[in-house]
């Protein structure tokens, strides 16, 4: 299966948004950017749907962060499904944010370099799951062997930083 990234941003963030999604791609992985989904014109449940269904094609989530994210609603419930699913999950800001307490339990990325590490561990990881996945048979063991990976990688990656 392909890795997918999903993005979670403030649409006042879409430019820094696509600047990391770029990255993303220039490292070979896939992304989900809404700025580039033609059938988000929707809101409140019908947005929650069908985010939980473009949510599901993902294995991963950056959050790009800014002053302005804590007007958002969206990203905090984008992370709490991306947790909740155990994905592998990074935030991503320019500049210093004051973030909420809960994010530094995922890397935090704040440059080219990051993102290019961020893919650089992602693939690693996917690699060993992959191998671990294939001698694991039951729905039950496979859940904790993705959140046993997420915390590997997030570990791993943080030490990089």
């Amino acid at each position: 299966m392909p890795m997918k990234v999903f993005i979670s941003h403030k649409g006042s963030d879409s430019d820094l948004a696509e600047r990391v999604a770029r990255r993303v791609r220039i490292n070979g992985m896939d992304i989900y950017l809404d700025t580039i989904d033609d059938a988000l014109t929707k809101d409140g449940p019908d947005l929650a749907d069908l985010l939980l269904t473009r949510m599901s094609s993902c294995q991963q989530l950056i959050a790009v962060v800014s002053i302005k994210t804590k007007d958002s609603w969206w990203v905090p419930w984008e992370i709490g499904v991306g947790s909740e699913k155990n994905f592998r999950m990074a935030s991503y800001s320019e500049q210093h944010v004051s973030l909420p307490s809960y994010l530094s339990k995922w890397p935090a990325l704040h440059s080219d370099r990051d993102v290019d590490l961020y893919c650089q561990y992602s693939k690693t990881a996917s690699i060993r799951v992959a191998r671990k996945m294939d001698e694991v048979f039951t729905e039950e063991r496979r859940v904790l062997v993705r959140k046993s990976d997420a915390q590997e990688f997030h570990r791993q990656l943080k030490a990089a930083l």
